[in-house]
């Protein structure tokens, strides 16, 4: 559909008040992360009760796989690049948060934003942009739009889980194939990210009863060699460094020793560290690279492995999801778009792993997220709905 027709059929049919109040719903119905992750029944909930039929009441049939993602596609004519939302049902719980599910209408003033917002856990991260591509796809099905080519909305059951294997799910289990993604995001176009990888260090001694340490080896005095033999690597394990994301860094999260008793000597002790990545790097070589800096420490059993992780990504300007994003924004928008990357690790290091270019654009002001004053501009979801939108129908 030629740029102008796209603009014209948009414009008509898709709505502020329409994106408010799917915009309010999405937030009234909690889905924070909990111990069981993308399990979550609560999640897995709000795909089934409430994304599901939002989007069968605009004629579009979902599929819901065997891990509770959600899947939707408008077939098109094959005379473009495919397209793939990736979306998010999981947000961050609502530790202080007073009223988070209220959904509550707020003037942005206050908080240096022109108009309303909706306020709530899960507004900012991930909802507002949940919310931009399920109108955008809504739109297109209920005009029976034609499109240059497949048109794919996903939503997750993660969110901020620090690994990919909900979106792996999706794209291998479900066996899509496609040529562009684009992912929750900034509304900047978010040209790279960072990636992640955990890193658990489990040092072993022997355990005895602590009035007599001297006969044990104390597992929590191991780990203390380690950190002071990690300490000059942190936070930057290297010197390396990125034009826009800057360095690599070393951070220990968690430490923890067992048995979990009183009056013993630890047998085990723990040490969780979140080893971030630049685009190239490999989340195997962090690991071997922490292996050599640490070494061997007498008389202490050290193992150390690998765990969840993120890939980093990076597109170029000129890459052809780019160029269709930017013409999106300029078209719907009236404006030059800008743009950003983000230190944080997210599912395009996956995407453009698996050959799909990817970006992640959207209304999340990063601000606000995780925050007790949790808000998103619905202006902004609405104009980020116009631009996923004029995208899927403007592809060449």
């Amino acid at each position: 559909m030629e740029s102008s027709r796209a603009k014209e059929l948009i414009d008509k049919h898709l709505t502020y008040e329409e994106a408010k109040q799917l915009l309010v719903k999405l937030v009234q119905f909690p889905s924070p992360q909990t111990t069981l992750l993308e399990e979550e029944p609560q999640v897995l909930a709000l795909i089934q009760q409430t994304i599901r039929p939002e989007l069968e009441k605009d004629g579009i049939r979902p599929i819901i796989d065997d891990k509770g993602n959600l899947i939707a596609t408008l077939k098109g004519e094959d005379q473009g690049k495919s397209l793939l939302l990736v979306s998010y049902a999981m947000n961050a719980a609502p530790a202080t948060m007073e009223n988070p599910y209220s959904g509550e209408i707020v003037d942005g003033t206050p908080y240096q934003i022109e108009g309303e917002c909706v306020w709530g856990r899960g507004a900012c991260e991930q909802k507002g942009s949940l919310a931009a591509m399920m109108l955008a796809i809504k739109i297109i099905a209920r005009c029976q739009a034609k499109l240059p080519a497949d048109l794919i909305f996903a939503t997750s059951t993660a969110g901020e889980t620090g690994r990919h294997l909900s979106v792996n799910h999706i794209l291998n289990h479900n066996k899509i194939k496609t040529d562009w993604g684009i992912l929750d995001g900034p509304p900047q176009i978010q040209l790279g990210n960072k990636g992640r990888i955990d890193i658990l260090v489990t040092v072993k001694g022997k355990p005895t009863h602590s009035s007599r340490p001297w006969d044990g080896i104390n597992a929590v005095q191991g780990a203390v060699k380690v950190l002071e033999k990690l300490d000059p690597l942190m936070p930057y394990p290297s010197k390396r460094a990125h034009p826009k994301l800057g360095q690599v860094s070393l951070t220990p999260t968690l430490i923890q020793s067992f048995p979990k008793a009183t009056h013993t000597v630890p047998a085990e002790c723990q040490i969780l560290l979140d080893r971030r990545l630049l685009p190239g790097d490999d989340p195997n070589e962090a690991v071997e690279d922490l292996k050599t800096a640490i070494g061997e420490i007498d008389p202490y059993e050290v193992e150390i492995r690998g765990e969840d992780f993120s890939y980093p990504s990076e597109v170029t300007r000129d890459a052809e999801i780019v160029s269709a994003l930017e013409q999106s924004i300029r078209t719907m928008l009236g404006r030059e778009p800008e743009y950003t990357f983000a230190s944080a690790a997210l599912d395009a290091g996956l995407l453009n792993r698996e050959g799909i270019q990817s970006v992640s654009y959207g209304p999340r002001d990063f601000r606000f997220q995780h925050t007790d004053n949790e808000l998103v501009s619905i202006t902004d979801v609405f104009e980020t709905a116009k631009v996923f939108a004029h995208i899927a129908l403007n592809r060449r």
